[in-house]
């Protein structure tokens, strides 16, 4: 493990000591000089979603876990992690959790890191006093004017619907970075306009996030004991024809927020920026992304309905009770019966994640 003491950027006055994971799910080789800037000291978690095609490790720090190394770890809950998704990456997680790291740091292997990645991260975390802050509805984590964050909702795209300056105290316990070159928006909005690309669209400081967020999980730093509450969702088909995708980081995230805001914990974003490289092919986007944006409605209903319950207690067992209420959410939902089924199954894979932690 890698021991790091750190000072947090947004105004702790402890320094803290902590070990750091990086997890990275790869589904085929990536460029690896993207990560030159980051230190060959951390270790990283490869979870290999490539059939086994991934050529060795470049380096005596990455770890490859294939389908059958993380049955091995997994055991009975072998059916908790999805694959064929970004949701695989919750092996990852799992993996540094279990091994007692105190810090998880997320990446995508298209993301090119830099001088201080990895510093920013964990000077982001921690405790906070009287911290800039935006407090709202709906905040959104892309800067650029008229552009919005994957999975920002279009009902809240109004004028008057901005988030609020304000400060807040307590714990930062996610700091999630941002993004140039390709911004992680939706599809549809890529091909009405073209997005910025430069170094205008970094991030001048750290700001807590008072409300909801769309979670990206591509340049993400977590506490580890987040980990049974920050499950990302696999994908699915809804009616068996029509693929629900791209909603894992941002319905699960915004599960895992709402947590945060019951315990009193704070979520962080901003700094530090990388480069994200790759533009998947936009129309299948458009079609991959079109029934999260048609479903999330109900979902964050049934979310809200279930964190509404819910009372500050250690996140494993927060999420076994949201799961419930969840389910009880769902079963009374009067959403489209094919949407229903969409959010009982997704319930079902969250009541095999919570069995991971018992």
């Amino acid at each position: 493990m890698l021991n790091l003491q750190t000072e947090s950027r947004l105004d702790a006055t402890e320094p803290r000591t902590g070990s750091v994971a990086v997890v990275m799910p790869i589904p085929n080789d990536p460029d690896w000089t993207i990560f030159e800037e980051l230190s060959e000291d951390v270790p990283i978690i490869v979870v290999d979603d490539s059939d086994g095609k991934l050529a060795p490790p470049p380096r005596q720090n990455v770890r490859y876990f294939d389908y059958a190394a993380q049955r091995e770890v997994m055991g009975d809950h072998w059916d908790a992690i999805p694959h064929k998704s970004a949701a695989t990456r919750n092996f990852g997680h799992y993996l540094a959790y279990k091994e007692g790291y105190d810090t998880i740091v997320a990446l995508d292997y298209d993301c090119r890191t830099r001088a201080g990645w990895l510093a920013a991260h964990l000077e982001a975390l921690g405790p906070v006093e009287e911290g800039p802050a935006l407090k709202g509805h709906w905040i959104n984590s892309v800067e650029a004017p008229g552009f919005y964050a994957r999975g920002y909702p279009y009902e809240h795209r109004y004028s008057g619907a901005e988030p609020e300056p304000a400060s807040a105290s307590g714990v930062v316990k996610v700091n999630m970075g941002v993004w140039d070159n390709i911004l992680d928006l939706n599809g549809i909005d890529k091909l009405q306009a073209e997005p910025p690309y430069g170094p205008e669209l970094k991030s001048e400081r750290n700001r807590i996030a008072l409300g909801n967020i769309p979670v990206c999980g591509m340049n993400t730093a977590f506490a580890a004991e987040l980990t049974p509450a920050y499950f990302f969702l696999p994908d699915l088909w809804v009616a068996g024809a029509w693929q629900l995708s791209r909603h894992d980081d941002i319905w699960g995230g915004y599960i895992l927020k709402k947590l945060m805001d019951v315990r009193g914990d704070l979520f962080a974003y901003g700094n530090p920026v990388v480069e994200h490289t790759r533009q998947s092919k936009l129309e299948r986007v458009v079609v991959i992304e079109h029934w999260m944006h048609l479903m999330s409605r109900e979902f964050y209903e049934c979310a809200d309905e279930a964190a509404s319950r819910l009372r500050p207690a250690p996140y494993a067992e927060m999420f076994g009770a949201f799961t419930e209420e969840y389910l009880a959410a769902v079963s009374r939902s009067r959403a489209p019966r094919h949407y229903v089924d969409i959010y009982r199954q997704l319930g079902e894979w969250m009541q095999r994640w919570v069995a991971c932690f018992r």
